[in-house]
């Protein structure tokens, strides 16, 4: 897979995640959407919103469901396994390119 596109498909669906944290601040949300790099992924993720916060941390990770269909090893590696879902880290091109499409870049969490 090209590194800017999986980087800008995994941005994408890191986006909505951080619009579903925002909708309603009187409950934190539970449920997230799988940030891997394929277009065609729709996978629901149950996490609370301290550990969506702690894999944030950083623009290169993104959470994804588990299962090696949602890593793709040229371009991340895997960084946490939780038994309900996987945080993989970009590197190299695809790491450039998702810290440039970080929404909070520049922006405290």
């Amino acid at each position: 897979m090209d590194a800017a596109k999986a980087a800008k498909n995994q941005s994408e669906f890191r986006e909505v995640n951080e619009r579903i944290k925002n909708l309603d601040g009187s409950r934190p949300p539970t449920e997230f959407v799988c940030e891997c790099a394929r277009p065609d992924c729709r996978q629901i993720i149950p996490i609370s919103l301290d550990e969506y916060e702690e894999v944030r941390r950083s623009p290169n990770l993104f959470l994804v469901a588990p299962g090696n269909a949602h890593v793709f090893r040229d371009l991340e590696r895997l960084f946490w396994v939780r038994p309900s879902y996987w945080v993989v880290e970009k590197f190299g091109e695809s790491a450039v390119e998702a810290t440039k499409l970080d929404s909070r870049r520049g922006v405290e969490a």
